[in-house]
């Protein structure tokens, strides 16, 4: 844990969780191959495999390079065979993030944080919600780690959906505020005309909750899955949904 991740784990509990849901993820994907993603309109199984090499390729060239690799991605790559894709990009990604310190410099996306171990998060993350893509394309599904869900749900909150709105499409913009309630901590949404901010706590002023359990909890904030238990006002809820949907694609 630290300041800018008070749910956040350990870097090799991070590892442990990336390589499992790797694990199954590479288990489940001859059957997903040529199948619809429930969640993810327009892909096939294939589709989800190509795009998350793709994710752990970039990083990989990022940590390398110290900046972003351009031009991305390389020619002819979207073409590759995606079983033999993905395992060899995962294969190059943790030799990169096990031959580094967490601590080291990385270039990120995210300001407060520019370090290798913001990828070791991020890719434990971006694992596991694409292990779950592929297992709903094959008719499957295991729940995320109740520790890493807990940590995702804070990722999706106050560092993809908090911060400046003023030039989103967003139709609606109520002011009001919605807690997000899971795994025995809150997180407390306001949605403003031109800024998002995400308190976490709860201060009792909220017009409606989301609630359940972690993972259900992160994989609705991900566009996927039933939607958790929701009490209060509908209205903030679509809108939270809304504004998630534009922070998360």
């Amino acid at each position: 844990m630290s300041e800018l991740y008070p749910y956040g784990l350990a870097a090799r509990r991070y590892r442990e969780v990336l390589e499992e849901d790797f694990a199954r993820l590479r288990s489940v994907a001859p059957r997903a191959l040529d199948r619809p993603v429930p969640e993810c309109e327009g892909w096939v199984g294939a589709d989800v495999l190509r795009h998350t090499a793709l994710v752990y390729l970039h990083k990989v060239e990022t940590m390398r390079r110290g900046d972003w690799p351009d031009p991305w991605p390389p020619e002819g790559i979207e073409e590759a065979e995606p079983l033999g894709l993905i395992v060899d990009a995962h294969g190059q990604l943790v030799a990169e993030l096990d031959a580094r310190d967490p601590a080291e410099h990385a270039r990120t996306w995210w300001p407060p944080d520019q370090s290798v171990g913001f990828w070791v998060r991020r890719m434990a993350h971006e694992t596991s919600v694409h292990r779950r893509d592929v297992e709903s394309a094959a008719g499957e599904g295991t729940p995320i780690a109740a520790d890493l869900a807990v940590d995702g749900v804070d990722e999706v909150l106050t560092i993809m959906l908090a911060g400046d709105w003023s030039d989103a499409p967003v139709g609606t913009a109520s002011g009001a505020a919605v807690v997000v309630s899971s795994g025995g901590h809150d997180w407390e949404v306001t949605l403003g005309p031109g800024h998002v901010d995400v308190l976490r706590g709860a201060t009792g002023g909220a017009v409606a909750t989301v609630a359940g359990e972690p993972s259900e909890v992160l994989l609705w904030l991900w566009g996927r899955g039933p939607r958790p238990a929701v009490s209060g006002e509908e209205a903030m809820v679509t809108e939270l949904r809304e504004r998630l949907a534009l922070a998360t694609r």
